[in-house]
């Protein structure tokens, strides 16, 4: 990059910002006029001139015959000067600043990077299936071939991590790593957990709990995780923002009006609507009662895979996913809490 083109140097996230040199100009027009008055002879001037690192002194040596040279000589200067003007660090992320002898270095107040820990939950995607494990963009990105090099964190999910269909309970064979794609397939949303934390940083993840699996049906916002505290539960649900004059509609379709939100600490967050009970019920009463319980939560997931939403829980998904929106511009703390005050009060309002 030359010294006249500001930009972003890469690798460094700082951009260079060129400063005109005011003063300088006004030092080339007072060496002009003394030059003049001494009847256009040649003259050399040291001037000093700030610049983002400090003082330099440079010497300028102009040589004039007559009045209209000097003016060409002043517009060479011009652009000269602006080339030579000093120049400004800008650091693309906001916190404190380091310095090393020469080595600027800012620390962000707020990691835009994720850091796992063993038992975070996490809201990822599924980018590649491979050597008997999935990897999980961390970071939530669909997976395209700019995500796949390396440039996003990623997390490792083995096939002994995960529940097998039914909940069988047996030692993983090459037919299971066959049928892999038959679980988790590349795109798939799903929770997962933390398992353990590599030395070099890696996250090996699992989703043997009965709670996590793949994601349908519901819509994803991703934050910064910074804006993602840990707490003890991060399954909360928002209850009661369809208004009365649906709710024999959903009660109809299946649906209750509330909404549940899984908090990611990655920053991603899935918004749903709530199984019913009816539906557990139903199914309860379908089958044997010594029936496993893994077994039970999976026809659930199917059936709230495969049953429409209504419009009203639309309604109420799209304002839970807008308050988050709003937290997130106003870079405020994501809590249920916070999201529940800003979507009753866009009820309040009548905002839809």
């Amino acid at each position: 990059m030359s010294e006249s083109e500001g930009g972003f140097l890469r690798g460094h996230g700082t951009y260079i910002e060129l400063v005109p040199d005011d003063s300088a100009d006004h030092n080339d027009d007072d060496m002009m006029g003394d030059t003049k008055q001494q009847g256009g002879m040649a003259g050399t001037s040291k001037k000093k001139r700030s610049s983002g690192w400090g003082t330099e002194t440079k010497s300028t040596v102009m040589q004039m015959d007559d009045g209209n040279e000097g003016d060409k000589q002043d517009e060479n200067d011009e652009p000269k000067d602006l080339q030579r003007g000093p120049q400004r660090l800008i650091a693309s992320v906001a916190g404190t600043v380091e310095r090393v002898n020469k080595l600027i270095s800012v620390i962000p107040l707020s990691p835009s990077i994720y850091t796992g820990q063993v038992g975070d939950l996490i809201v990822g995607r599924i980018v590649g299936v491979g050597g008997s494990r999935w990897k999980v963009s961390l970071t939530c990105s669909p997976p395209t071939a700019s995500a796949s090099n390396g440039s996003m964190k990623e997390g490792q999910l083995p096939l002994s991590g995960v529940n097998l269909p039914g909940g069988v309970q047996r030692i993983r064979t090459s037919e299971d790593v066959l049928a892999m794609r038959s679980l988790f397939r590349e795109g798939d949303l799903l929770t997962c957990e933390v398992q353990q934390v590599q030395k070099d940083g890696n996250l090996i993840l699992h989703t043997r709990s009965l709670r996590y699996g793949k994601l349908d049906n519901g819509v994803l916002v991703t934050v910064p995780p910074s804006l993602v505290g840990r707490r003890k539960n991060h399954f909360v649900t928002i209850k009661g923002l369809t208004s009365q004059s649906n709710d024999a509609m959903d009660t109809e379709e299946g649906g209750e009006g509330d909404v549940d939100v899984y908090l990611g600490l990655n920053g991603g967050i899935w918004i749903q609507r709530t199984i019913p009970s009816e539906w557990e019920n139903a199914i309860r009463a379908d089958q044997d009662e010594r029936a496993p319980l893994a077994e039970t939560l999976q026809k659930l997931r199917h059936r709230h895979a495969t049953t429409r939403v209504s419009p009203s829980m639309r309604e109420s998904i799209a304002r839970v996913r807008n308050s988050v929106e709003c937290l997130r511009l106003i870079h405020c703390q994501i809590t249920p809490d916070s999201i529940e005050i800003v979507a009753r009060a866009s009820v309040d309002q009548g905002i839809r």
